[in-house]
């Protein structure tokens, strides 16, 4: 008999997010969290504020949350987005969009390196 994982709802997703970063002393500051449909199918997203000297750690740790908890859902991802807020006054945001099939096999099944994630194919940044 296998054992099937829990399953959450969107609500629940976003409830736990803030829980996940609050318990990790060095995560970046959680702005906001957002579960959405667009034409390529379900959206998890964070807004984060980064330190510009963690950026690339801030980034990481992020992914790393929307992966381990959007494992879990009911209806799968497309996509894995974090807003990058900076610190730096006047710097607009950055946005990191990511497959989240791509995203999982990263950071949860480790099928796919960080740096083919990072550099290749998986994410892509733009700035808002």
């Amino acid at each position: 008999m296998a054992f099937a994982k829990p399953k959450f709802n969107d609500a629940d997703l976003k409830s736990m997010t803030p829980r996940y970063f609050q318990r990790n002393h060095t995560a970046p500051k959680l702005l906001g969290v957002n579960i959405y449909k667009t034409r390529e199918g379900r959206v998890y997203q964070v807004d984060i504020m980064t330190d510009r000297n963690r950026t690339n750690e801030d980034m990481g740790f992020a992914y790393s949350a929307l992966t381990n908890l959007g494992q879990y859902t009911r209806q799968k991802f497309t996509q894995f987005i974090v807003v990058m807020h900076s610190d730096v006054r006047g710097e607009p945001p950055q946005v990191c969009i990511g497959k989240a099939k791509c995203s999982i096999d990263t950071f949860i099944h480790e099928r796919v390196s960080y740096e083919k994630w990072y550099y290749k194919d998986c994410i892509y940044f733009k700035e808002m």
